[in-house]
């Protein structure tokens, strides 16, 4: 496939309490024998995604040790390889990722090194089945600088906890408010996003000069 990946797997939730006290969201046991990082993991596989980076920070110990058996997903280094980056010190930075651009801005050597032009970018705790080809097809069709997979929600549903988004009849994004108070829509952003990656270089390096963090 002409993209790499990039997993964002070092949050935490309040809503989950005891469930995520001792690990992160994307080591959260699902089905017994899962872990939820491995459904993302599986879909970049699946949609010959070979070269993938994995961003963990909050109680990384469980979804580290999990990472380590990357031979489950097939990846491997002559195709591209499974990457896990944690926050590190360096004489340059004594901080940890403090937030997802950041998280992506201390790592910027792993996006330059590669080749492919295209990036995937997906949160690590998902359950759901995709084949990002798809995703990506669409994005070049559409001539996009970034492209955003939504779900139409229910109208019942409260999607306050997510990015909101509206668009026109031609599927381009008019509004995106992440987490507001009162949504006046009921489309949500899934966390799954694709983006050329010399302009992702540029976002990161322009967020980084202006102080802003968070994705």
């Amino acid at each position: 496939m002409r993209a790499i990946g990039i997993i964002l797997a070092g949050g935490n939730s309040n809503r989950m309490k005891e469930l995520t006290k001792k690990r992160a969201i994307a080591a959260m046991p699902v089905a017994g024998s899962y872990r939820s990082i491995d459904f993302a993991l599986s879909n970049m596989t699946n949609s010959q995604i070979q070269k993938v980076a994995v961003l963990t920070q909050f109680n990384g110990k469980s979804l580290n040790e999990h990472l380590n058996s990357s031979k489950w997903w097939n990846f491997g280094r002559k195709q591209g390889g499974l990457y896990v980056f944690n926050p590190m010190i360096t004489p340059d930075n004594s901080s940890w990722y403090l937030g997802t651009a950041d998280s992506i801005y201390q790592n910027l050597s792993f996006l330059k090194s590669g080749h492919e032009p295209y990036v995937v970018i997906t949160a690590g705790d998902g359950v759901y089945k995709m084949d990002y080809n798809d995703v990506l097809e669409y994005h070049i069709q559409k001539k996009a600088d970034i492209t955003v997979v939504v779900k139409d929600m229910p109208e019942d549903e409260d999607v306050t906890r997510f990015g909101v988004v509206k668009m026109n009849e031609d599927s381009r994004i008019t509004d995106f408010e992440e987490k507001p108070m009162f949504a006046t829509s009921h489309t949500v952003s899934v966390g799954v996003y694709v983006i050329r990656r010399r302009l992702l270089i540029d976002l990161i390096e322009k967020c980084a000069q202006e102080g802003r963090h968070d994705w």
